[in-house]
C-alpha cells in the first residue's frame, strides 16, 4: 500500500508546504464545513487522516483544546514533516504526528471522537478499506466528515490545465476518474454507497461550490504545475518548446475566466460529506 500517494513525492510536499496559505485560503469554507460536522469538543480526540499540511485538523486541534488531542497523519514522510512545522507556526501543543495509511489505521479499535479528511479519501487505492478502517477507530456514535472534488466538468480550476495538455499529446498517469483519481467520488450517490458499505447509517453530502482564483495565467500554471504530482511530473519532462506550447493552449481556454486585469477566477465544487 506503501504506493497510496506515490504521487506526492518530496518535491510535491515541498510545493504543497510553499503553497499552503493559499491551499488552505482558498478551501477554509470546505475545512471549515468539515471541522464543524465532526463536532469536536474540548478533551476529544480526532484523527486527520491524509492531512497534508495539516491546516484543516488545525482547526479541530483548536476546538478540542489542551485537554484534547488531534492525530495528524499523512501516508508522505514529508506531508507529515510539513504539519509538523504548520503546528508549530500556529502555536498548537496538542497535535501528535504520524505516517498513517488510511487503508490500515495503526489506531486501537473505539479509539477517536472523530475523523476527518480534506482531499484525501478520493486519492485512496481502496477507499472501501479507508471507510471501513475509519468505522472501526471511532467511537460508536462519533462522525466522520470529509471532502471529495465534485464532477469533472464542475472543476475548470483543475480541468483546463488537464485539457491543455492532453491536446498537446500528454496523458497524466492514472485514471483520473477511477480508484485514486481526483474525481473518482465525484456524486452524492457514489459517497452514500461507499459509506454506506462500510456501516455508516447516517450519510449527508453538501455541495460547496468556490473559485481559485490567480493573478495571472502564469501565476495559475505555476502553482498547478507545482502542486498536481502527477502533473508535475510530466512538466519537468518537457522541453521549454513544449512547455510553452501547452502554455500558450492554456491561455486560450482560460480566457472566458479572465478578467480584465489578468487575473482568473476559476470555478470550483467540492463536495462535503458527513457520516455517522
Amino acid at each position: 500500500m506503501a504506493e497510496e500517494f506515490s504521487f506526492a513525492g518530496d518535491e510535491v510536499a515541498a510545493a504543497w508546504e510553499h503553497h499552503r496559505t493559499r491551499v488552505f485560503e482558498g478551501q477554509r469554507e470546505l475545512s471549515e464545513w468539515i471541522v464543524r460536522h465532526v463536532e469536536p469538543h474540548p478533551g476529544q480526540t480526532i484523527l486527520e487522516l491524509t492531512a497534508g499540511p495539516g491546516e484543516t485538523g488545525f482547526l479541530a486541534a483548536e476546538r478540542v483544546g489542551p485537554e484534547g488531542r488531534l492525530i495528524s497523519s499523512d501516508l508522505n514522510e514529508s506531508m507529515v514533516a510539513a504539519a509538523r512545522r504548520g503546528a508549530e507556526a500556529w502555536g498548537l501543543t496538542n497535535v501528535e504526528f504520524r505516517v498513517i495509511d488510511a487503508q490500515q489505521i495503526d489506531l486501537p479499535d473505539d479509539s477517536v471522537d472523530g475523523v476527518l479528511s480534506r482531499f484525501g479519501l478520493m486519492l485512496v487505492p481502496s477507499p472501501e478499506r479507508a471507510c471501513a478502517e475509519v468505522r472501526r477507530v471511532l467511537r460508536p456514535g462519533r462522525r466522520f466528515a470529509y471532502g471529495v472534488w465534485g464532477p469533472f466538468d464542475r472543476n475548470p480550476w483543475l480541468t483546463q490545465l488537464v485539457g491543455a495538455m492532453l491536446q498537446h499529446g500528454h496523458t497524466p498517469p492514472g485514471d483520473p476518474f477511477g480508484p485514486g483519481g481526483p474525481f473518482s467520488l465525484p456524486s452524492p450517490e457514489a459517497n452514500r454507497e461507499l459509506l454506506g458499505a462500510a456501516g455508516f447509517t447516517d450519510v449527508e453530502v453538501a455541495e460547496i461550490p468556490g473559485a481559485q482564483r490567480y493573478q495571472s495565467v502564469d501565476e495559475y500554471w505555476d502553482v498547478q504545475t507545482a502542486l498536481a504530482g502527477p502533473v508535475s511530473g510530466i512538466v519537468r519532462s518537457l522541453s521549454d518548446e513544449e512547455r510553452a506550447a501547452i502554455k500558450a493552449t492554456l491561455e486560450t481556454m482560460v480566457a472566458p475566466y479572465r478578467a480584465g486585469d489578468g487575473s482568473l477566477d476559476l470555478p470550483s465544487l467540492a463536495l462535503g460529506v458527513w457520516a455517522r
